[in-house]
This record gives structure tokens, sequence and C-alpha cells, in this order.
């Protein structure tokens, strides 16, 4: 069974950011990735799990 995954052009989408912010995010590790067929996709659920994320730290106040 191979791995789905959602292109980064469509992940940049589907969270509202540009694609270079996008990638400013998969680099510094915040959005995890992996290779499927020579490409770099993102795992469905890790959109989620960053908006959430997101969500959680811009919430919090002192």
């Amino acid at each position: 069974m191979q791995k789905q995954g959602i292109s980064l052009a469509e992940a940049a989408k589907r969270l509202g950011m540009s694609q270079s912010d996008l990638y400013v995010a998969v680099q510094k590790g915040q959005i995890p990735t992996f290779r499927r067929d020579r490409r770099t996709v993102v795992p469905p659920g890790a959109l989620k799990d960053y908006q959430i994320r997101l969500r959680f730290n811009s919430d919090y106040r002192l």
C-alpha cells in the first residue's frame, strides 16, 4: 500500500498561505513531508495538526 499525500502547492492553497511561506514551515520542520514518486508531498493529517498548533500558539496569552 502506497502512502497518499498532498502536493506542496495544494497544501499551501488549503492552508491559505503562499508557497514560499509553506516551504519555510517545511524547512523549519513545522510541517512533515515525505517523498513519493520523486515528489515531496505532505501527509493529509499534517495540515490539520499544523493548523491546530498555530491556533493554540496564537491563542496563548500571558
